[in-house]
C-alpha cells in the first residue's frame, strides 16, 4: 500500500502538474506557477524538475516552463482532446477506472468563463472500433465533442447548473440536474447520448479548509443511445461516487495565505 509520504509528495508534484494546465498553453514564469500552488518557489522548481525529467514539461528558455503537447496513441480518436491541455495524472486513473467498470467512452470536459464554452481535456476508451468510424462518417462530431457551449449538452449543462450561487434563478432543466447532480442529453454524435456529472475538484489538486469548491470539470460517459433509461442514470451514480473517491484519496490542502485569488 502506498504510504502517505508517497501520496503526499505525488500530490504536491501533481499540483505543480495542475498549476501549468490552469495557466494554459505557452511558456510560464516560474513565480507565476508557484502562485497557484501551496509550496515556496525552491520547491516548485524541484517539482518541475522531476515534471521535466518525465518529459512532462520542458524549459524554453531560462525561469520559464511550458507543458510538452501529448501525442495521441496510434488507437486514440485524434482531435478528441484540446491540444493546449495536459491532465492531472489522477485524473487520467479516474477516467481509465470508470472506463473499466462501463466498457463506454469516458470524458473529461471544463471550462473557458470568458468564451462560456466547454472544452474536452482528457478521454479514455476513444479506441472504441465503432466510435471511430461513427465519428469520421459524422461531420464536425469530433470538433463538437472537443469544444462547444456550455449550454449545448450534458457535460456543458452539468457544469452550468452548479456554477450559479444557491439563492440564483435557474432554468427547470438546469434546475432539475442541479436537484439530481446528474444531466443526460443527446451528443453531437447522432445516436449517442452523453451522460455526466458535475466535478468540483480535480484528483490530485489542491483544497483550501473551510472553503466550498466551485464546479471545475464534468466528467462524462458517451454511449450509443438504446433507450435505457435507468441504466443510464446508474452510470451517472457510479461516476458521482467515482469522482468523490478519487478526490479523497488525493487530497492536497492548500492553506489560504497561499491560495490564488478567486476569479469574480
Amino acid at each position: 500500500m502506498r504510504s502517505s509520504h508517497q501520496r503526499r509528495e505525488r500530490d504536491r508534484t501533481n499540483a505543480v502538474l495542475h498549476a501549468l494546465l490552469q495557466l494554459g498553453p505557452g511558456p510560464h514564469k516560474s513565480r507565476e506557477i508557484t502562485a497557484r500552488t501551496t509550496m515556496d518557489e525552491d520547491e516548485v522548481r524541484r517539482r518541475l524538475l522531476q515534471l521535466f525529467k518525465a518529459k512532462v514539461c520542458y524549459r524554453p528558455r531560462f525561469g520559464y516552463w511550458e507543458l510538452r503537447p501529448t501525442p495521441a496513441r496510434p488507437t486514440d480518436t485524434p482531435g478528441l482532446v484540446h491540444p493546449s491541455t495536459t491532465p492531472l495524472l489522477d485524473a487520467t486513473l479516474l477516467l481509465e477506472g470508470i472506463h473499466s467498470r462501463t466498457e463506454q467512452v469516458v470524458l473529461l470536459h471544463t471550462y473557458f468563463p470568458v468564451t462560456a464554452e466547454r472544452v474536452c481535456i482528457a478521454a479514455a476508451g476513444t479506441h472504441d472500433v465503432r466510435l471511430r468510424r461513427e465519428l469520421a462518417f459524422t461531420h464536425g462530431a469530433v470538433d463538437r465533442l472537443r469544444r462547444a457551449p456550455l449550454d449545448s449538452d450534458a457535460p456543458g449543462l452539468a457544469m452550468l447548473a452548479n456554477l450559479a450561487g444557491h439563492d440564483a434563478p435557474l432554468r427547470e432543466d438546469l434546475r432539475q440536474i442541479r436537484s439530481a447532480q446528474v444531466a443526460l442529453t443527446e451528443s453531437p454524435l447522432p445516436g449517442w447520448i452523453l451522460v455526466s456529472v458535475p466535478v468540483r475538484r480535480l484528483p490530485g489538486a489542491p483544497a483550501i479548509p473551510g472553503a466550498e469548491p466551485r464546479v471545475v470539470a464534468a466528467v462524462s460517459i458517451l454511449a450509443p443511445d438504446h433507450g435505457q433509461g435507468d441504466p443510464l442514470i446508474a452510470y451517472g451514480r457510479l461516476m458521482g461516487n467515482a469522482v468523490q473517491a478519487a478526490i479523497e484519496s488525493s487530497v492536497v490542502i492548500a492553506h489560504h495565505r497561499f491560495a490564488a485569488p478567486q476569479a469574480a
